[in-house]
């Protein structure tokens, strides 16, 4: 008999979380990274001593798998267009020049708050993690592969200012 039984607690499960964005729930996300954190450290030589204070918080990059589904190339390749990117200067869709990070955060500020919710085996929501001004750092759009029957996956990377727990 596992310890959680007699406690009557559950251990959560990597494969129970959700991703939205506002327009709805991402059911093709297959992976993420939660939220993560470092504190930089500052050391001051004393006499013979040294103490260490700690410094400015850094959050990390999060990695999204999904699949690929519809047209989410398309999608991610238009909202790169959007943030200002042009590779053709006749093509701009933005008025920004080159990309602004107003401009690619309110992607997300427009469809509502980017958020992952792990939930428990009853779908409740037991904690939810809020990304504040993200935009999408890198995106590799998967591989394709005449021996495998695999499902074709895209990696995007998200990176952000802070995140918010609840």
């Amino acid at each position: 008999m596992a310890f959680w039984s007699t406690n009557n607690v559950e251990p959560t499960r990597q494969y129970r979380f959700t991703v939205s964005d506002g327009k709805g729930v991402w059911w093709w996300a297959k992976t993420i990274d939660k939220p993560a954190f470092d504190i930089d450290s500052q050391e001051y030589k004393l006499i013979n001593h040294k103490y260490k204070y700690p410094g400015v918080v850094s959050w990390q990059d999060i990695k999204i798998t999904i699949v690929d589904v519809g047209k989410k190339v398309d999608e991610l390749y238009t909202s790169l267009l959007i943030s200002g990117y042009s590779p053709k200067a006749d093509q701009v869709l933005s008025p920004v020049d080159g990309i602004a990070k107003i401009v690619a955060s309110d992607q997300f500020k427009n469809t509502g708050n980017f958020q992952i919710h792990q939930i428990d085996s009853n779908g409740k929501v037991l904690e939810t993690w809020k990304l504040n001004n993200p935009w999408i750092k890198s995106v590799t759009f998967g591989s394709l592969d005449y021996s495998s029957d695999e499902l074709v996956t895209i990696d995007i990377t998200v990176a952000y200012d802070w995140a918010e727990f609840n």
